[in-house]
């Protein structure tokens, strides 16, 4: 009996040991990850203030753009909405949901836009933080077709901040770093967006560097610097794909080093891959963005003597702790399954209920710009009316004068960035032609407008001039005839008469 009660102490105690170790270990690789990836808090001050100010600029661009995207009054009204098939969010899930006039939009925006100065004063953070996060979704969520790649990353950086500002230091704290998951995630978000990014770039033209030609050929996003890097010896191009390449793989890797000098180098490097992508391409906000989601990794307060982690709830395990560590894990688990498959198709698999909070908290993550290779088919639109005294005029542009001539600046041609994604967008919608009569008529209207008692519009059509870049050189426009649907338009096209 002694000999058997020896053998089960003697085996508690070596679990216990054994629990204690790996406890230890555990540990031990937290607080190197807490060194690692702590945020120094002047380094999150600035990051608050560019992300208000950033704030305020999206509600208030939006609520230029929101009688004719947001509205009933404009392209995407509510019953279209309610039942469109191909929504990413339930349509119920948006505050601007209550109701369809655009004052109620105006209003949602308002609210958006005094949350956001509150968040750049630092007015109550802790709830602001979360209602702007409702407000960003619910904004995002009234019209899909408006959004891209840096709306994502705005969400996905407001959200992680909501956490970060969960266990915000009072005033009179001497704390100078933030640490803990919440921290991990703010920090790690940009660092996934890159390098899970540049692993899917593995078409022919990054690797014989003809990438960046290919993207500088897309209409809807060429700036007139990118043109002329394209009139340009090809090595040129070839250097700065491959640049690209490597600064995508080292520069998020080097936000993650200890070392001052080369987080630094990480910080500088990425800072002016994002400045090329400004000078040379129109993407909207995304290159902002990206900016904005370096400032956390700037390290500011780098000597010893004045370092103090904050000791508040951050290593506690307190709930929002718990769900930021585990919402971290799922991110770095989903992005390295996307390596194997595609968003929809794991998604599919999902209960419906894991699916859509994942699809609204934006965690279905798919980072995948120009990667395995830049697109070859871009154009532009042209919508052709033709007036009572048999003048052609193109609505989306009335300025030019040779309507089927390509214009010099196609994204001037758009009232904006989120006009030229909702058009893209619906034009790889399947079911289009029935979307499309509402656009015309929303720029005949504001044409109308524009010229008063001039010859009004008798015939409209919608016309997509399709350009094919090639090898060597791009092909001639063909015409695509969108809406009124053309007997032939079962997949053919027609050359333009450019």
């Amino acid at each position: 009996m002694n000999r058997l009660v020896q053998v089960v102490l003697f085996t508690a105690v070596a679990r216990i040991s054994s629990i204690l170790k790996v406890q230890g270990v555990v540990d031990a690789i937290r607080k190197q990850l807490d060194d690692r990836l702590a945020i120094d808090r002047r380094a999150m001050d600035v990051f608050r203030w560019a992300l208000g100010c950033l704030l305020v600029l999206e509600f208030g661009g939006r609520m230029m753009v929101a009688e004719g995207l947001l509205s009933d009054q404009g392209v995407f009204p509510f019953e279209i909405w309610q039942t469109f098939p191909h929504a990413t969010w339930p349509w119920f899930s948006s505050i601007l949901a209550l109701s369809s006039s655009t004052l109620w939009v105006h209003v949602c925006l308002s609210c958006g836009m005094v949350c956001s100065l509150m968040l750049i004063f630092g007015k109550q953070l802790r709830w602001v933080s979360w209602a702007l996060l409702i407000l960003l979704h619910s904004l995002q969520a009234r019209n899909p077709w408006t959004n891209y790649a840096a709306d994502k990353l705005l969400f996905l950086l407001l959200f992680w901040a909501c956490f970060v500002f969960a266990v915000q230091p009072d005033e009179n704290s001497r704390a100078t770093r933030w640490m803990g998951f919440p921290a991990w995630g703010l920090r790690l978000q940009l660092c996934v967006l890159y390098l899970f990014s540049v692993a899917r770039k593995s078409g022919s033209t990054w690797v014989e560097g003809t990438a960046v030609r290919y993207a500088l050929e897309i209409d809807q996003y060429s700036q007139p610097l990118g043109k002329w890097l394209l009139e340009g010896p090809m090595i040129w191009l070839q250097m700065l794909t491959w640049i690209t390449l490597l600064v995508e793989w080292f520069g998020p890797l080097m936000l993650l080093a200890r070392s001052v000098r080369i987080r630094w180098m990480g910080v500088a490097s990425l800072a002016f891959l994002q400045l090329g992508f400004l000078l040379t391409m129109d993407l909207g906000w995304f290159p902002w963005v990206c900016l904005l989601g370096l400032l956390p990794h700037v390290p500011l307060s780098h000597r010893k003597e004045e370092i103090q982690p904050l000791e508040m709830n951050v290593h506690a395990w307190g709930m929002s702790t718990r769900v930021a560590g585990w919402m971290v894990l799922w991110m770095l688990l989903w992005n390295l399954a996307m390596n194997f498959t595609y968003p929809d198709t794991l998604k599919s698999r999902l209960p419906s209920v894991l699916s859509r909070g994942i699809e609204c908290l934006r965690m279905d993550q798919y980072w995948g710009m120009f990667s395995p290779n830049p697109m070859i088919h871009d154009g532009w639109f042209v919508i052709a009316a033709t007036l009572s005294d048999g003048e052609v005029v193109d609505l989306l542009d009335p300025t030019r004068k040779e309507v089927w001539a390509k214009p010099l600046h196609v994204p001037a041609t758009f009232p904006g960035d989120r006009w030229r994604e909702f058009m893209m967008m619906l034009y790889d919608y399947p079911d289009q032609a029935h979307l499309w009569p509402l656009v015309a008529k929303w720029f005949q209207h504001r044409w109308e407008q524009a010229h008063p008692g001039q010859s009004g519009v008798t015939s409209m059509r919608v016309v997509y001039m399709m350009e094919k870049t090639l090898p060597e050189g791009v092909a001639s426009p063909e015409k695509e005839q969108l809406w009124p649907e053309a007997p032939s338009s079962q997949g053919s096209s027609e050359p333009g008469d450019v």
